[in-house]
């Protein structure tokens, strides 16, 4: 990743430290410009991250990124499972688009479906024995591949400051949508 591309990220920081007042100044051509710029330039930043990951956790483990961040999420879950609703909002996709992916990742054997104990219409998808051992393995090459493109440019706690923002604005997205 050249500096280029870390334009978008210093300027996620730098409007990060502004005040409320600075934010809510009406904003001119110019301004709006450069908002378009540096959303733009972020999801190109994650386009590029997802592009890599995936090709790595393919390579690494025959495991797409979309199987890998399901895995993931069933994983963290309050019992270990969750229902397929769930885990779409989660994964910020469709219910029948994540219906469709839990199919594949059930085939692959990675997930099985279990009668939610609350609701006897519904169920909960869970990790198998193998869909474990494949998450654990993987988790490392994730993180070595992330940590290769943003850690060769972002010290420490630069990392920790755009999790910090990204993690604020999905919650403020999330807070709107209920």
């Amino acid at each position: 990743m050249d500096v280029k591309e870390l334009d978008s990220v210093e300027w996620i920081c730098y409007c990060g430290g502004m005040t409320a007042r600075q934010r809510s100044q009406p904003s001119s051509p110019a301004h709006a410009v450069k908002g378009v710029a540096w959303a733009t330039d972020l999801i190109r930043l994650e386009i590029v991250l997802w592009e890599r990951v995936d090709a790595r956790l393919r390579e690494s483990h025959e495991l797409p990124l979309a199987f890998f961040e399901s895995l993931l999420f069933i994983s963290r879950a309050p019992r270990g499972s969750m229902r397929v609703g769930d885990l779409a909002r989660a994964l910020r996709v469709t219910v029948g688009g994540t219906s469709k992916l839990v199919d594949r990742i059930e085939r692959a054997g990675l997930i099985a479906r279990k009668s939610d104990p609350d609701d006897r219409r519904a169920s909960r998808v869970v990790l198998t024995t193998a869909g474990k051992r494949k998450l654990t393995a993987a988790i490392k090459t994730y993180e070595a591949e992330a940590g290769s493109l943003l850690g060769g440019v972002l010290r420490p706690e630069e990392q920790q400051q755009m999790s910090d923002y990204v993690s604020r604005l999905l919650t403020s997205i999330d807070q709107g949508e209920e």
